[in-house]
């Protein structure tokens, strides 16, 4: 979820490979500049007239909440760029709408990041709103109020849904205490334990010099990025010291879990250990991913959607997060269907396991997920995400060709043998919410 404190600002799209192969015309460039001790990774892309630039405070997002405040980060998020010292909302807004420049604020489970988009000769009036609202963000109790309503009213009718119901089974079931199995009703009570002060003393302590992930695309000024970036390191806190949770361990042996609820289809979900962003198969696993699940050629859409008619789709991949990581499958069917459904699945993966997948899938979704690939560095924005990804597992500057070279050298023996490897049928737990 993603909160713009402006409109004004264009989207501005620069493709960056052209050719009908999805194997040709690859030519991002990538590096890592030092700024003031600092490894900010940029993309230049000269002559758009434009820069997008990310900074993402790794371990500050939703799930690392502190206890008892588990709504802390949401509301936060939702709070920024109302107002700040100097300005109220209408005054940021009209700065923004002067200067053409735009920010907008996002978390994920792990993670919390701020975006900012610009012409490039507007780099530091975007720098200005970025620092008023880093160290000078208020949270006026009448925004809060009208705040918290306005999340405790979309929390209340999320629980009505049968999706949030089987994500609140599988946390009961498989994450439990650890902070990322916070359930609704814990987010929702939480939301009367914050206050402003709340909010100004989670950001000095979460938001620092160690735990910033800096990354920009676009046509870059190299000197007066750094200069700008700069001036906000040197007033950010130098340390991280948040105590982390431990990960989560997902594993079988093989479980069911049922849970009634009055919808006439029954939701189900498969769940298995899954993997890091650095597991020796983690690119033969991608292609494994596309095999089993993608739309219209997947084995399990081909056999459980189009052969059988068991439902309207079925898909299957990794969550990779700091603390925990699995392997889904989840799809949905009317109730009757139920026992046909989880048997068909089954069967798909058993012969999976002993057969693999046809040279002629793999290299179809090989093509697929390479021609895809490409087209997710089409915009300055989609960049600088993928440079801020890549940064917090870890991966080196020249990534994505690396990626393109190890999916291309894929070969069909190396992508079934790293399934085999990696499925463990008789460890599946199955979650199933529906009448």
């Amino acid at each position: 979820m993603i909160k713009s404190i402006i409109l004004s600002f264009s989207c501005v799209v620069a493709f960056l490979f052209a050719g009908s192969n999805p194997l040709d015309g690859f030519n991002v460039v990538v590096k890592d500049l030092v700024v003031a001790g600092k490894t900010v990774r940029i993309s230049p892309f000269k002559g758009i007239g434009v820069v997008t630039i990310n900074l993402c405070f790794k371990n500050a997002g939703e799930k690392l909440s502190p206890k008892q405040k588990e709504s802390l980060v949401s509301l936060l998020r939702r709070s920024l760029g109302e107002a700040t010292k100097s300005k109220t909302r209408e005054q940021m807004q009209d700065y923004s709408r002067k200067h053409n420049v735009a920010l907008s604020f996002s978390s994920s489970d792990d993670n919390f990041t701020i975006t900012g988009k610009c012409p490039s000769d507007k780099l530091s009036q975007l720098f200005h709103l970025i620092e008023d609202v880093l160290f000078h963000s208020q949270f006026h109790d009448s925004d809060l109020v009208r705040f918290k309503n306005e999340m405790a009213a979309g929390t209340l009718q999320a629980m009505q849904s049968p999706d949030t119901q089987l994500d609140q089974l599988i946390k009961t079931v498989a994450l439990k205490s650890h902070p990322y199995g916070t359930l609704q009703k814990t987010y929702l009570a939480s939301l009367k334990n914050i206050s402003s002060d709340d909010l100004k003393s989670y950001m000095k302590k979460n938001f620092t010099q160690e735990n910033i992930i800096i990354s920009a695309c676009g046509d870059i000024n190299e000197a007066e990025l750094s200069a700008q970036i700069s001036n906000v390191l040197k007033n950010l806190p130098k340390a991280f010291n948040v105590v982390l949770p431990a990960n989560v361990q997902v594993g079988g042996p093989y479980q069911e879990h049922a849970q009634a609820f009055p919808v006439p289809q029954t939701l189900i979900h498969f769940l298995h250990a899954g993997i890091d962003a650095h597991h020796p198969d983690f690119f033969a696993l991608q292609i494994a991913m596309g095999c089993l699940s993608n739309p219209n050629i997947g084995v399990l859409w081909k056999k459980i959607r189009t052969e059988k008619g068991l439902t309207y789709g079925i898909g299957a991949g990794f969550v990779i997060h700091d603390h925990y990581n699995s392997f889904n499958i989840a799809t949905s069917t009317q109730s009757e269907n139920v026992e046909k459904t989880l048997a068909s699945i089954k069967e798909v993966i058993a012969d999976i396991c002993e057969n693999g997948f046809s040279a002629d899938l793999v290299e179809i979704v090989k093509k697929s997920f390479l021609g895809n690939y490409k087209r997710s560095f089409a915009s300055t924005s989609h960049i600088t995400t993928r440079l801020t990804n890549y940064q917090l597992t870890g991966r080196p500057v020249d990534f994505h060709n690396v990626l393109i070279e190890k999916i291309s050298a894929l070969t069909t023996e190396e992508v079934n043998g790293a399934f085999k490897r990696f499925l463990k049928p008789e460890q599946f737990i199955i979650f199933m919410v529906g009448q």
